[in-house]
């Protein structure tokens, strides 16, 4: 009950400010793109331009094989799923430490929620995530993979990583107002992060005295079990997606707690 609690006055916090909520994520879209020859284009240019990198290093290079379960998958189409959820994760955890500090000025002059800032980072990245879905379904539809009811699983996955992101979303933002270094720290930290999650390598390349280590990682879980949800022969692990909600859970409330302990001294320090 401790748990859910705080997530049920969140959404309640976010059904009262959602006009707001939308005015900022427009305006957040806008002032990425606005200016640039080829605009909301730019979203699909640098991930392309990564996987290219990745596909030539692990696939051409490295002639890294996929397991069975993933049929006769190309290894291309089995890098961009891994890396959709990977990157939505990021998105939202790499920008947390500025969510505050770019908003100062209404922190300072107006009672504000500003609990509601990184939630709007969240809203922007799930729409270039949602981009990047329809154009892997297209993708998939070219390489003449077949779909199965499967696929409807990744709602709980995104669900479960968009919690996950918003716990540390407020534990960063709220830290950042008052130890800047922090934006620093993290861009490092998520660097490591991502190449101890198996995103552009498989996992069973992985020596087997660290695949139960290799388990406590909730990213792993996540992008299994798009990849299972997606293209793979068989069913994502249940289990997998009970650990990651549940540590999503709990990031969720720690978060919230945080960002409400810190939140009355916002205006004295910017």
């Amino acid at each position: 009950m401790d748990l859910v609690k705080p997530l049920l006055n969140f959404l309640r916090r976010i059904i009262q400010n959602r006009y707001m909520i939308q005015s900022l994520v427009v305006r957040d879209i806008r002032a990425r793109y606005v200016g640039s020859l080829l605009g909301i284009f730019w979203s699909v240019i640098h991930p392309l331009s990564q996987l290219s990198i990745y596909y030539f290093v692990f696939s051409v290079i490295l002639k890294v094989k996929l397991g069975p379960e993933y049929g006769g998958t190309h290894f291309s189409i089995w890098l961009i799923v891994g890396l959709l959820p990977w990157m939505f994760f990021s998105e939202v955890v790499m920008r947390a430490p500025g969510a505050v500090l770019e908003q100062a000025n209404l922190i300072k002059k107006t009672i504000f929620p500003s609990e509601i800032l990184p939630f709007s980072h969240l809203a922007a990245a799930m729409v270039n995530h949602f981009i990047a879905v329809a154009i892997l379904l297209i993708l998939i539809g070219i390489f003449d993979i077949g779909l199965s009811f499967r696929a409807i699983l990744i709602v709980p996955y995104l669900i479960s990583i968009g919690i996950f992101a918003m716990g540390i979303s407020w534990i960063l933002s709220a830290f950042n107002v008052f130890f800047r270094d922090i934006g620093q720290v993290i861009g490092v930290f998520i660097n490591i992060w991502f190449y101890f999650t198996p995103i552009i390598y498989p996992k069973n390349l992985i020596p087997d005295r660290f695949q139960e280590l290799l388990k406590l990682n909730p990213m792993l879980h996540a992008v299994d079990g798009y990849r299972l949800a997606l293209l793979g022969q068989k069913d994502p692990n249940p289990l997998g997606l009970v650990y990651l909600f549940t540590i999503g859970l709990c990031c969720f409330a720690i978060g919230g707690l945080v960002f409400k302990k810190l939140k009355p001294a916002f205006a004295d320090v910017l």
